[in-house]
């Protein structure tokens, strides 16, 4: 019997915590047993291309495969802080399926380009609509997973609790994770600014 995975997306805004890799342990240790796939976030590195673009306006699928390749640096740095958890660049999904471990660190870039676009479902927009987010909801949907996280640094707005589209319109989340929201399992939104981590269901 093949084992429950639960994609988490580490905000890159949780990047700048100095003990970030501790709490990510501490968070896992207490979850129900699941293959954690791990997908950062792009943080201040993303901002930067942002601003950039805010100066000079580039070609949106241009900056779109920048912040990729940006994902595919925090990851790496991800994985130097926690070194125990293996880091996956492959773009077959296969090598995340059949892992003997409890978690991986998993940098996308490859397969965004090769596989995301002929998977069935919603297809990812190649623009600034389109984040880490998304990106790691789709692949969420792409692995069946049983559990969808988004590991964030804030807690929204009440109004805001348990709806996609509103979190998406409050700017908690981007708006293609919005428009997945009928296909992904599950999902869990996690504070890990906060002690201890404030934790609620959104789907």
């Amino acid at each position: 019997m093949s084992r429950a995975i639960r994609v988490v997306k580490i905000g890159g805004s949780l990047l700048d915590l100095p003990d970030l890799p501790e709490r990510v342990l501490t968070w896992l240790s207490k979850q129900t047993a699941a293959y954690h796939v791990l997908v950062v976030g792009g943080g201040a590195w993303v901002d930067l291309v942002r601003q950039a673009n805010a100066t000079r306006p580039m070609d949106d699928v241009a900056a779109h495969w920048l912040c990729i390749e940006l994902m595919n640096f925090t990851a790496r740095l991800f994985h130097s802080w926690c070194p125990e958890i293996p880091l996956v660049e492959n773009c077959d999904l296969s090598v995340l399926r059949s892992a003997d471990c409890d978690a991986t660190i998993f940098a996308p870039a490859a397969w965004l380009r090769q596989n995301e676009p002929a998977l069935p479902g919603t297809r990812l927009t190649p623009d600034w609509e389109t984040t880490s987010d998304a990106i790691a909801g789709r692949l969420a949907v792409a692995l069946d997973a049983e559990e969808f996280v988004l590991m964030k640094s804030t807690h929204p707005e009440q109004h805001t609790l348990h709806d996609l589209k509103a979190l998406a319109a409050g700017g908690y989340a981007d708006p293609m994770l919005a428009r997945l929201s009928s296909e992904l399992p599950p999902t869990r939104w996690t504070n890990l600014r906060s002690s201890p981590a404030g934790e609620f269901t959104i789907r």
